[in-house]
């Protein structure tokens, strides 16, 4: 089997991207056509030199051994990283324009407070709390909708190869999405921002309230004041007080404005920069953050739970052992099982590891599903007893997911982190319909941390 080699080194330093999961998900669909001999044999010799790597370095190097990315393809006309430089810009300009308009349009340059206020500062921080809560929502794993006009997926229209592949990874893509939605929200802030201060020093806007409903300026003073909560204690300068607020309220039918002083008029600049800066600024900058780091931990969560990954990496780090026979034919044996980490113990459902013997090796291990309640009932005792950091459930992976699973494991207490082992018949790839019934069954497990790993199969 022919094997494309893309440079000497592993690819340990690499974090994987999107265009890993595209690459491998290829990758894996392609090997099915291959002999699970040759395939023993191109793996084992790519992962002789990664037996100290971890899961995702391997991959990672395995990945750009066996499908390395093609320098003589013609890049497309626009590549993700240009197309969010160009909403980048964009959105710093959009920003610059929204707040020049604004404030260029006030009739006699008397800026209306409130409705700064509301455009600028309410609505970006009620928009950024709805995408905390679908990020959150995200993270959980349920699928939070994103708006049909989101900027940011001109950007995603040009990171995807193709919108039909990898479905079950929906929530990479997902992130990906909210990841650029808050830094285009956050460059929108940093655009309105520099246009307010850059137009405030060359013009004498004169910033007052008013409104059709009956505000006292005693409610308008305590608005302003929770407002200004977070920074009035290290900045009173940024506040503004009773007399500014009594001073500067102002009626549509009011034409001499020479009893409001020049300096009333402006004093609610620092307040409202204020308000830009961490009600509208900050929590997209949060957002971001999170969002950042939550898209890369899903990348990697997907790459290595990728169907058929983690045969590869059983088939790099299991020695083909070759014994001459006398009609000079070549046995392969699977040798060395991978041994788990401290902490871990594996509960065995139904027989599952009968296909799969030797892959796992552990030094507690329970069997459940073959003899009666009571029998199930002492394993889980025994686990609870254990209390172990980690545990494995081996599964049949052709098999539904059943209820008396669920109730077995509902009685596991002090484990954190669970990963369903979905055991494949041999020379079989688990499939599509089998892998979303798992993964359903999964995401209701009352485990803080639960993964599937698919075992065996190829």
């Amino acid at each position: 089997m022919r094997i494309k080699r893309k440079g000497p080194g592993p690819a340990s330093g690499l974090m994987p991207a999107l265009d890993h999961l595209y690459r491998l998900d290829e990758q894996l669909r392609s090997d099915r056509a291959s002999k699970l001999e040759d395939l023993r044999e191109r793996d084992h010799a790519i992962g002789k030199s990664l037996s100290q790597a971890e899961d995702r370095q391997c991959l990672m190097h395995w990945l750009e051994e066996v499908n390395p990315t093609d320098g003589n393809k013609a890049p497309r006309w626009l590549s993700e990283a240009h197309a969010a430089l160009i909403m980048r810009l964009a959105a710093i300009l959009f920003g610059l324009l929204a707040m020049s308009g604004f404030l260029l349009a006030s009739d006699r340059a008397l800026v209306n407070v409130f409705l700064l206020l509301a455009l600028f500062v309410l609505l970006p921080l009620a928009t950024s709390l709805i995408a905390a809560w679908a990020i959150i929502r995200s993270l959980r794993g349920s699928t939070a909708s994103v708006f049909p006009l989101n900027p940011a997926r001109f950007v995603i229209r040009y990171a995807l190869p193709d919108w039909r592949y990898l479905q079950e990874s929906s929530s990479v893509v997902r992130l990906l999405l909210f990841k650029y939605g808050q830094e285009f929200g956050a460059l929108f802030a940093v655009g309105a921002m520099i246009s307010f201060i850059g137009l405030l020093a060359f013009n004498d806007f004169s910033f007052v309230w008013g409104s059709t409903f009956a505000f006292s300026d005693a409610m308008v003073t305590r608005f302003a004041a929770i407002l200004a909560l977070p920074w009035s204690a290290l900045l009173p300068s940024a506040a503004v007080s009773p007399e500014i607020i009594a001073d500067t309220r102002y009626y549509a039918t009011q034409l001499d404005l020479g009893q409001i002083s020049a300096e009333s008029r402006r004093a609610w600049w620092p307040f409202l920069f204020m308000c830009l800066s961490l009600y509208s600024l900050l929590p997209r900058l949060l957002l971001w953050l999170l969002s950042t780091r939550a898209y890369r931990n899903e990348v990697s969560r997907a790459f290595l739970s990728m169907p058929g990954a983690s045969s590869v990496l059983t088939r790099m780090r299991m020695p083909v052992v070759s014994t001459q026979a006398a009609d000079e034919d070549h046995v392969d044996a699977l040798v060395q099982p991978v041994v788990c980490e401290a902490g871990t113990v594996l509960l065995e459902w139904a027989g599952a590891m009968a296909l799969a013997s030797g892959l796992i090796e552990v030094k507690n291990s329970f069997q459940a599903g073959l003899g009666s309640p009571a029998d199930d009932l002492d394993a889980i005792e025994g686990i609870n007893r254990l209390q172990p950091s980690h545990l494995l459930v081996a599964v049949k992976a052709w098999e539904p997911p059943m209820a008396d699973l669920a109730d077995v494991l509902a009685e596991v207490h002090g484990v954190s982190r669970c990963s369903l082992q979905l055991v494949s018949l041999p020379g079989r790839e688990l499939g599509e319909a089998s892998l979303r019934d798992w993964q359903a069954f999964a995401s209701a497990l009352p485990f803080a941390a639960t993964a599937l790993a698919p075992l065996g199969g190829q």
